[in-house]
This record gives C-alpha cells, structure tokens and sequence, in this order.
C-alpha cells in the first residue's frame, strides 16, 4: 500500500516540530544498554565477592594472630618450667654432691684443725676449679716460722701430700692500726685415700688405735 504523501502548509513560524524516538526502539541501542548494565552488575558483583573474601581473609588472620597469641603464652610458661626444671635438677646435684663429699671435708678440716698453729689463722679454704685433688689455704700468722710448721704438719696428716707455698708477705692485722702480719697461700695436693667413704675419719681411726 503505497504511503501518503504530508504536506504542511502552515507558515515557519507556526511549524511544530515532532520529536523522533524511534532510535530507542532500535536493536542496537537496546542490545548496548543491555550488555551496559549487564557488565555493571557483573563488575558491582565481582566487587562485593573481593570485599566479602577480604573481610573473611581479615576475619581469618585476626584469628589466626589470637591463635599464636595464645601459643606463644604456653611457650613461655614451658619455657619458664624448663628453666624451673633445670635449676631444680642442679639444686638436686648440689645436694648430691654435699652429701657425697660431706665426709671428705670433715676429714679435710680435721686435719687442717689439727696442724694449725696457735698464731696462725685461716682466711679461706677452697677447692681449686683447675684442680679437684688440691685445695688453696690462705691464712695468716704473727709468727713467720709457723708458715712453715704448718706446711709440715699437713704434710704428716693421713690426708695431704705434702703442700707447696704459693707466697708469703707482710700486712697489717686485721683489727689493728699497728700490728703485723704474715699472709701467705698454700696449695695442698690430697691423698686418693680421701676419696674412699670406707676410709675412717681421723677420730675414729684414734680410736680404734687405743
């Protein structure tokens, strides 16, 4: 059917001009504005799935530092029992080891009480790090020759090897502005004899000798 011709015949100025929206119904536009919003809603989805993983990631790792928060307090209440443990076991070896050789410094002091002199005095006696078979005494004297009595008395005792003076040399007493006397350090090896707890302390062997 053929199309009917319009002719306006109105002035220009009286012209009204009709508005085209026939694009709009176009499959063009329709299938973009389509894929538009289609790709919004893609990319708003694809978003919130990057921030509902990263709060989750977030969640988990807060988690994660409680876990090795609480963790790390257990490792360092173990590691405080351990050393706990430790000094216990070494206390427990120090005692061992005084009721060990409590017999062996009984003897030792027997006979350094036996061989003092009457002006002589001990300062210290200890038992020397390098050397567990020997003994450093440091004492004092008024009397100079009685260094050397007492070198030899520990030397006849049942329990000492025959000592070895270290130095000897004038000081002042203590106690006293103006008096003098001798210091002087022994070292004293000690028989192997004392190492044996069979051995009899030097009371009981007198004893058994009357």
């Amino acid at each position: 059917m053929a199309s009917l011709i319009e002719v306006n015949l109105l002035p220009i100025e009286y012209r009204v001009a009709r508005k085209d929206f026939s694009y709009l119904t176009d499959r063009r536009s329709v299938w973009g504005t389509v894929m538009l919003l289609t790709a919004g809603v893609l990319i708003w989805l694809h978003f919130m799935t990057l921030v509902a993983t990263q709060s989750s990631k977030e969640s988990h790792i807060s988690e994660l530092k409680l876990e090795i928060q609480k963790y790390d307090t257990v490792k360092k209440e173990i590691t405080k029992l351990q050393d706990l443990k430790s000094k216990q076991e070494a206390k427990n070896q120090s005692l061992k080891s005084i009721s060990v050789s409590k017999k062996r410094w009984v003897r030792i002091f027997e006979d350094i009480n036996a061989s003092l002199p009457p002006h002589t005095w001990l300062i210290s006696v200890k038992e020397e790090a390098d050397k567990p078979d020997q003994i450093a005494i440091q004492a004092r004297t008024y009397v100079f020759q009685e260094a050397g009595g007492f070198m030899l008395q520990l030397e006849r005792r049942p329990f000492f090897l025959a000592p070895t003076l270290e130095s000897i040399e004038q000081v002042k007493a203590e106690g006293s502005a103006n008096s003098m006397a001798f210091s002087f350090t022994l070292h004293c090896p000690l028989d192997p004899v004392i190492h044996a707890d069979s051995t009899p302390a030097q009371g009981e062997r007198l004893g058994s000798a009357h």
